[in-house]
């Protein structure tokens, strides 16, 4: 589960909800230089890139379109015992529609079709199809509730997210939080132009490997990672903004498994039914640096 996914139909929810701006597009490069790898030596770059541009048209009162293209590339070695690098990447095209029951609830429903594999060629293998519903009750105009839930056909099984929290803005609008069970983000204006603040992410997904890099046998590839944040963002022109970020991996799994290696259900950060061989050398927790380009329309 991509984080942004929630984010997008979060921030889509803010045209009838609460909040009065709504992230259009949004470009982001994170790095961890020298990933070491458990019970080895050997290190890895870690490389992740992430392009989001949504594109809302409002229908009418009530009704909000919502369409979205998701990129993501993830560039890192397998395994200590190669040489070369593995890219890692994603299409996702989020299609669905924002609807306003009441001055109170609004719900954002999605279906989101996937592509997601190593760059060798793209198998049937490879597609994925997810699918999201988040409700937003608005409490007063400072503060709203949400809550819903995600289901996507990982490579992995089925894999469903339950999704509650809140989002509130101060009165003067110069402290910002929302806070859920997947994610979260605090941050403070200190100046008219200067904002900081801390968010933390759990993602999780899974790609198709066109060739098996450890046996015989189809595989795939399974990322899970909750990242810690602290930030800058600061205006470089009208809605363009700058975030420049140091964190932490609380967690870091980059796994490989046999194509036939699946779970009885993924729920959230949990397996159940999880007896799977991994079968390269993990990653240990380190160090991040993120930089993001975020365009921003004021409602």
């Amino acid at each position: 589960m991509n984080s942004k996914i929630f984010l997008l139909a979060l921030l889509v929810s803010s045209i009838a909800h609460a909040q009065n701006y709504i992230d259009l597009a949004n470009l982001s490069y994170s790095t961890t230089s020298n990933a070491d790898f458990e019970n080895s030596n050997q290190q890895t770059s870690v490389n992740e890139l992430e392009f989001q541009i949504t594109f809302p048209k409002i229908l009418d009162d009530k009704n909000t379109l919502i369409s979205s293209l998701i990129l993501e590339s993830n560039n890192l070695r397998l395994d200590p015992t190669f040489n070369d690098k593995t890219t890692l990447a994603s299409l996702s095209i989020a299609l669905g529609v924002n609807h306003k029951y009441s001055d109170r609830l609004a719900i954002t429903y999605l279906i989101i079709p996937k592509i997601a594999s190593d760059l060798d060629f793209i198998t049937t293998d490879a597609f994925q199809l997810g699918g999201l519903a988040l409700a937003t009750l608005k409490k007063n105009e400072n503060f709203s509730w949400k809550f819903g839930m995600y289901a996507n056909t990982e490579n992995f099984g089925l894999f469903l997210v339950p999704y509650a929290g809140f989002y509130y803005t101060s009165a003067n609008e110069r402290f910002e939080a929302y806070i859920t069970t997947i994610n979260g983000d605090l941050n403070y204006m200190i100046t008219d132009k200067i904002n900081i603040g801390g968010d933390v992410n759990g993602l999780t997904s899974s790609y198709a490997l066109a060739d098996p890099y450890f046996g015989t046998n189809k595989e795939y590839f399974a990322k899970n990672t909750t990242e810690f944040f602290a930030y800058v963002r600061y205006p470089l022109y009208k809605g363009l903004f700058l975030k420049a970020k140091a964190g932490y991996s609380i967690t870091r799994t980059y796994k490989v498994f046999e194509e036939n290696d699946k779970v009885d259900l993924g729920l959230s950060l949990f397996y159940l039914g999880d007896d799977r061989t991994q079968l390269n050398t993990p990653l240990a927790k380190g160090a991040l640096f993120k930089l993001e380009l975020l365009y921003r329309f004021q409602l």
